[in-house]
């Protein structure tokens, strides 16, 4: 055996540069290859169901009416309402408004029934404002929930629209 290569010395200072020489080898001739050519574009083919409804919710509640004085105006008014959902008129939508099914063809009534539907979903949307706003939570949840209380609630043979947009008489 060979004195000279079996030293000590030698083997401890020249070890780490037979690592480090064999290691830069590897590095530049080692490294594996990613194609990310595809012959064609990639597709995806997404189809999307989407409903736009335009209805303007308020921005902030009424601060010149109260909860209550709208409480007031709604329990006053409720006995219009049923009057109109009795007559197939008006109906619950899914969004927790009401909203026309049969228009009435005397001008005076549709006016009338227009202004009753009006005020009540105005009341309803400040309504649902303040409740999304104390719970936290998007104003759309919280008429959905609405919408069902309401679709319960109804009578039947009054109309009301199902979460998958139909109407039906319940």
């Amino acid at each position: 055996m060979n004195y000279f290569l079996s030293h000590s010395f030698y083997r401890t200072s020249a070890l780490p540069r037979i690592g480090l020489v064999l290691g830069l080898g590897c590095l530049n001739g080692c490294a594996p290859t990613v194609n990310l050519a595809t012959p064609e574009p990639i597709k995806i083919d997404v189809a999307v169901k989407l409903d736009v409804y335009q209805k303007t919710p308020p921005t902030k509640a009424k601060e010149e009416q109260s909860s209550l004085e709208i409480a007031a105006n709604r329990r006053l008014r409720s006995g219009e309402i049923q009057q109109l959902k009795s007559a197939h008129i008006v109906g619950e939508d899914r969004d927790g408004y009401l909203a026309m099914r049969n228009p009435p063809t005397d001008p005076k009534y549709l006016e009338y029934a227009n202004g009753v539907i009006k005020a009540e979903n105005t009341d309803r949307s400040y309504l649902y404002l303040a409740k999304a706003q104390s719970q936290n939570e998007p104003m759309e949840l919280v008429g959905s929930d609405y919408a069902k209380l309401w679709r319960d609630r109804a009578f039947p043979g009054e109309w009301v629209q199902k979460e998958d947009g139909t109407w039906i008489q319940k």
